[in-house]
C-alpha cells in the first residue's frame, strides 16, 4: 500500500517513554497509512537509539516531510523547531517532558491529533522567530538569545541602540531578547513581562542590571537591534535558545530582527491562558 504522508519524529533519547511512543507510530502507521521516519535529538548513548539517526547528522530533504513530530519538552521542541522554520511544514508539539509551553500535545492525545492532521481538520499558527547577526554569520531563535559572560559575580557592559538610535547602556550580568513565545522561559524567570503570542514584538530583560533605573523594555518587530559590547572583564558570550553558545569579543555588535522564517505548528485544545493557568498554576 503506498504511504500518503510521510511524517519526521523527532524524540529525546533521555526520556525512557521514548521507547513506547516510538513502538506506537508502528501501530499508526498500518492504521493511517503514514510513514514515520525516525530521529533523535541528543547524544546516541542509550542501547535502542543507536539504531537511530541523529537529525543534524544526517541531511533529508526536509520538504518530502508532510509534518514533523517533536516528542519531549521544549528543548526539543525548540531544536525541532529551528531546523524546519520558514518551510511551512508543521510541527506536531508532544510533551513527553516537563513544564512544556511549547509542547502543548499531551501524548495521549497525539492519535486524535494526527488523525485530524490526515482528514485536514488540524489548526495552525505559526510562531515568529528572530534573526540573530553576529558579522557576516546568521542564526535563527525561536525564544531568545542571551548576551552575557562566562564567569560568576563579573559584570558585562552593553551598548543597546534601536534602529541607530541609542537607548541604554547596560552594566550587569547580561542581558536577554526574547520572542513572545519565549517570553515565558528565561524573561520571565529574570522578571519580564510574559507576551501574548499576537503580540508583534520581542522584549529586552537585563540580567541583575547594576542600577534599578534599567528596566525590561519591549520593541516593536518592525525595528532592529543592535548590542554592542563595551566591555566585559571574562568572556563575553551569546546563548541561542538556550542551546547554543558563541564566544564573542569585546567591540563586537549583535544586530536583531524579526526572521522571515515563521514556525508552523499544529494548535492542541488550550488556548494560551489555559496553558499558562495549567503550567504556572494560576488559579490554584
Amino acid at each position: 500500500m503506498e504511504q500518503n504522508k510521510k511524517i519526521a519524529v523527532i524524540g529525546f533519547n533521555k526520556r525512557s517513554c521514548l521507547d513506547k511512543f516510538l513502538a506506537s507510530t508502528d501501530i499508526l502507521s498500518k492504521k493511517y497509512n503514514v510513514a514515520f521516519e525516525k530521529y533523535i535529538y541528543g547524544r546516541k548513548d542509550f542501547h535502542y537509539y543507536d539504531k537511530l539517526p541523529v537529525l543534524g547528522s544526517v541531511r533529508p530533504n526536509l520538504t518530502d516531510f508532510d509534518a514533523v513530530v517533536s516528542v519531549g519538552g521544549d528543548g526539543t521542541f525548540l531544536y525541532t523547531a529551528r531546523v524546519f522554520a520558514g518551510t511551512d511544514i508543521p510541527i506536531f508539539g508532544v510533551n513527553n517532558g516537563q513544564l512544556g509551553f511549547n509542547t502543548s500535545i499531551e501524548i495521549n492525545e497525539f492519535e486524535h491529533f494526527l488523525s485530524n492532521f490526515i482528514n485536514g481538520q488540524a489548526d495552525y499558527e505559526y510562531k515568529d522567530t528572530l534573526e540573530i547577526a553576529i558579522n557576516e554569520d546568521k542564526f535563527l531563535v525561536l525564544n531568545d538569545a542571551v548576551i552575557s559572560h562566562a564567569g560568576i559575580s563579573r559584570i558585562i557592559t552593553l551598548d543597546v541602540s534601536i534602529d541607530d538610535a541609542t537607548v541604554s547602556k547596560i552594566k550587569g550580568d547580561g542581558l536577554i531578547i526574547s520572542t513572545p513565545t519565549g517570553s515565558t522561559a528565561y524573561n520571565l524567570s529574570a522578571g519580564g513581562p510574559i507576551l501574548h503570542p499576537s503580540v508583534e514584538a520581542f522584549v529586552l530583560t537585563p540580567i541583575c542590571a547594576h542600577t534599578l533605573a534599567i528596566r525590561p523594555f519591549i520593541v516593536p518587530y518592525k525595528d532592529t537591534l543592535s548590542v554592542h559590547i563595551k566591555d566585559s572583564t571574562v568572556q563575553p558570550q551569546l546563548t541561542l535558545d538556550g542551546h547554543k553558545i558563541i564566544f564573542l569579543q569585546k567591540n563586537q555588535t549583535i544586530t536583531v530582527k524579526k526572521s522571515n522564517k515563521p514556525v508552523k505548528i499544529i494548535r492542541g485544545n488550550k488556548n494560551f491562558t489555559q496553558i499558562l493557568n495549567m503550567k504556572l498554576g494560576w488559579g490554584i
